[in-house]
């Protein structure tokens, strides 16, 4: 009877030459998978980015709209260091509020990490220097020449419109304006409003000074 011969185990494995090329492959699956999981994250990095720098700036839009609309003089916006201000009368003339950006000066001379903040008082009791106010939006960047608040009212010509034409030097406007031009900047993703608000309770006739004006520090 012929002897049947037992299967011998196949274990001679793989060739270094598969081996290589099996790793060629996965490394650039892997590498396809990794690009594709890096470029959904920062898409939705990004979208969070713009979401939350939009959503800080409609809050001080908000803001501003309903407490500029009805106000009843608005100061010359100034810079007193790297600090910007603005002040304004509410519909009663003994309300008194400020708009205070804050930006540190960079070593380029550009204001950057700013915080945009609301004061209010009553007249003859200003804020203590160094008060802190109501936060509407951090991380606003401003340009170095580009001033965020700009008053536009009978007397400072040439008048210029929102969109920063000039018109006619004996053009004077009904009401006191405020322009107010704001960046957000959140990561890399940056957005801005440049709106134009008008005080309804103001005129050609309204003086130009007011008690209000005394929550603004000189130096």
């Amino acid at each position: 009877m012929e002897r049947r011969r037992r299967a011998e185990p196949d274990d001679s494995g793989f060739s270094l030459v598969e081996l290589m090329v099996t790793m060629g492959i996965m490394t650039i699956l892997l590498g396809i998978v990794t690009t594709a999981f890096l470029q959904v994250f920062r898409t939705t990095s990004a979208a969070q980015s713009l979401s939350t720098a939009q959503a800080q700036l409609q809050i001080a839009f908000q803001r501003f709209d309903r407490e500029l609309r009805y106000a009843s003089w608005i100061a010359v916006p100034g810079k007193v260091g790297t600090t910007w201000y603005v002040e304004f009368a509410e519909v009663d003339p003994t309300d008194c509020s400020q708009l205070r950006l804050e930006a540190p000066a960079t070593a380029a001379g550009a204001d950057a990490g700013g915080v945009l903040q609301l004061l209010q008082w009553k007249r003859g009791t200003p804020p203590a220097a160094g008060t802190r106010g109501q936060t509407l939006a951090s991380t606003v960047v401003t340009g170095g020449a580009d001033a965020p608040f700009t008053l536009q009212m009978p007397g400072l010509m040439p008048f210029a419109n929102p969109a920063g034409d000039a018109v006619g030097g004996d053009f004077a406007p009904d009401f006191e304006r405020l322009r107010i031009r704001l960046t957000t900047q959140v990561g890399r993703t940056t957005t801005g409003i440049d709106t134009t608000f008008t005080a309804l309770n103001t005129s050609r006739n309204t003086t130009t000074t007011n008690g209000c004006s005394e929550g603004r520090p000189t130096a």
